[in-house]
């Protein structure tokens, strides 16, 4: 019977830290791209000379918004230094300004139906649309940094994503 009991103890541990896990993971969602949807989001890290023009085309629709953002290696695939949103459009423009000169990867997402997170289904597949600069494909879930990667100089640099869905 204590082995019971004990196993039931566990168990509701378990329970209760995945839910702890996911209001943490939601309420840093929210954070990020919450109630302040299309418009740019401020990070400390911002302040340099470069500026980065991101054309993005290919767009399934122009349902919800689309998300943006260019990370240095650290940051990739999770929160990164500058993010910026838009509403759906067939073509978008995002203007990315006062960047620190380096190395980076630009990623983006549609976010059609606007809940802020990157669907996927049960099996792990986008059920949204994404794009990488350099228009990069992963091979079994999304690039590597270094496939993604591009040199961002003082001035203006121009690059294009095509949305794959």
């Amino acid at each position: 019977m204590t082995e019971y009991v004990e196993q039931s103890g566990r168990r509701r541990l378990k329970v209760v830290f995945i839910l702890v896990a996911l209001v943490v993971l939601a309420s840093t969602l929210a954070a990020i791209f919450g109630h302040r949807a299309f418009a740019p989001v401020p990070f400390p890290r911002a302040g340099g000379q470069a500026k980065l023009t991101v054309e993005v085309s290919g767009a399934a629709n122009a349902k919800g918004q689309v998300m943006a953002a260019v990370c240095d290696e650290a940051s990739f695939l999770k929160v990164c230094p500058y993010m910026l949103t838009q509403k759906g459009a067939a073509k978008l423009t995002f203007q990315f300004e006062k960047i620190k000169p380096g190395r980076y990867a630009v990623m983006l997402f549609h976010d059609e139906n606007g809940n802020g997170a990157f669907d996927k289904s049960a099996n792990g597949m986008p059920l949204e649309g994404y794009g990488f600069s350099r228009n990069a494909k992963g091979h079994f879930g999304p690039p590597s940094f270094e496939e993604a990667a591009i040199d961002i100089k003082p001035g203006v640099d121009p690059i294009n994503i095509e949305l794959a869905y």
